[in-house]
Order: structure tokens, then sequence, then C-alpha cells
């Protein structure tokens, strides 16, 4: 019997080889952030190296921070947000609302309701 070792979360069948749910969740997050301080920059008229430069950044940073990359640095990553007039109560206000509008649990039908496929379901 294959078993992962001691202190290697459990997978949910759904993650790609070695991703675990935590993973996946930043992975997500840091995408949705990227596309928050896209759509910002976007709606403010200023293009990637503007940005960069109004926050002190480089244009490297601003592109994979947009593109969703998980190992943006935290601290430079807000200091951009901020640099937008993003603040963290909106980052995450967009995160929530993503989130309430993707459901993330299984439609379970109720247990009195029949199978859909099941013998009794009168498909032809």
């Amino acid at each position: 019997m294959n078993t992962p070792p001691k202190g290697t979360p459990p997978s949910g069948g759904n993650d790609a080889p070695g991703e675990t749910g935590v993973a996946r969740q930043a992975a997500e997050f840091a995408a949705a952030f990227g596309r928050l301080i896209q759509a910002e920059r976007k709606r403010q008229g200023l293009r990637q190296d503007e940005l960069a430069m109004v926050s002190g950044t480089g244009k490297r940073f601003i592109v994979d921070l947009e593109a969703g990359k998980s190992t943006c640095q935290l601290g430079r990553s807000l200091h951009v947000a901020n640099v937008l007039g993003l603040r963290i109560q909106d980052v995450l206000k967009d995160a929530q609302a993503r989130r309430a509008n993707t459901s993330e649990t299984p439609d379970i039908p109720d247990s009195d309701e029949e199978e859909p496929h099941g013998p009794s379901s009168g498909l032809l």
C-alpha cells in the first residue's frame, strides 16, 4: 500500500502531481490578485513600465504579479496595490466575492431524491 510520507498533506485527488490544496488555493488567490492589479492599472491608463516606475519596482515584477505568479513578494505586491489606491480590504473582498461565485462543494442530491442514472430513474 502506497502511503504519503509523514507530514505530507493528503491530496483530494484533483490536484496536479505534487500540488496540495493549499498550493492550489494560493495559486488561485495570486491569479485573482494579479487580475485585480491589472484591471486597476488599465482603468487608470497606466502601462506596466509606468506602474513599475511609480511603485519603485521593475517591469518584470509587474508582469509576474499580473500573471499571478505566486512567488511574488507579498510586501512588494501589497505596495503596488497601495500605489494603485487599492486597500487590502478591497483585495480580500474581491477574493471573497469570486469564491462565493464558484461553488467548491459538489451538488449532492437530497436523500429522498432518486439517483438520475439509477434503476428507477425512468430514463429510456
